[in-house]
């Protein structure tokens, strides 16, 4: 089951009954110019933390600034006065990126994802479903009874889809659906409805369709609706697990 909600986030959110959402994946605009205010970004997790359930997890994605390299703490911190505890911070290498000019900056190649939950306790991770191979396969039987698997660690590196027009790029601050993929395989617990309060083109949506699960989005762009509607339409259902 799909929900698409064209309107202000803050309003649709409003509407939605207590306890109602397992996970939570979503990624702010960052800017002002793309709508970024702390009143709205402190209305709409206050509101989050209203409809999740207890003991589940929020994945709040966060880039960089230029001119405000704390923003992304910042917004971390008003989700934490929402009521959310923060358990790690996931850095996603990737890519893509835009080459600064000039001397006194680096590139920036990285974005942060911050892995909160509602509740007294941290919810189980099943952190051997996004795992990765032993370098040393020596390692496999002396720390994992021969599985060849270990847990990835808080930094992942994801990449872009590759793109050779400008008519290819749906959103503009888009993410790759791996990023979500990663979010909702590594929820221990039975995730059953997944919502993206910012979904743009319906990345998390997809990547909620993929692994057989309901999915609530929410855009206040009209043409982004249709993207998404029209991209989770055409993902292929995938198994509930």
């Amino acid at each position: 089951m799909t929900k698409i909600h064209h309107g202000d986030c803050l309003d649709e959110l409003r509407k939605m009954p207590d306890a109602s959402v397992d996970l939570v994946i979503t990624s702010p605009p960052y800017k002002q110019m793309d709508g970024f205010s702390y009143p709205m970004i402190c209305g709409v997790f206050t509101n989050l933390y209203r409809v999740q359930k207890m003991d589940t997890l929020f994945f709040l994605n966060f880039g960089h600034l230029a001119e405000d390299k704390m923003r992304p703490f910042k917004v971390c911190d008003l989700a934490l006065s929402a009521g959310y505890k923060l358990n790690d911070t996931i850095t996603w290498v990737k890519n893509h990126y835009k080459p600064i000019q000039g001397k006194r900056r680096l590139n920036n190649l990285t974005e942060f994802i911050f892995m909160l939950y509602k509740g007294n306790k941290m919810p189980l991770l099943n952190r051997l479903a996004i795992g990765v191979p032993y370098a040393d396969k020596s390692n496999a039987k002396r720390f994992s009874g021969g599985l060849d698997l270990k847990c990835g660690g808080n930094v992942w590196y994801i990449d872009y889809e590759t793109i050779t027009s400008s008519d290819e790029k749906l959103h503009h601050d888009r993410f790759p659906v791996e990023l979500p993929e990663k979010c909702i395989k590594v929820c221990g617990y039975d995730v059953t409805t997944v919502l993206d309060p910012f979904c743009g083109s319906g990345t998390t949506g997809v990547a909620a369709t993929k692994q057989g699960k309901d999915f609530i989005g929410i855009d206040m762009n009209a043409g982004n609706c249709d993207i998404a509607v029209d991209r989770i339409c055409n993902t292929k259902l995938g198994p509930s697990s």
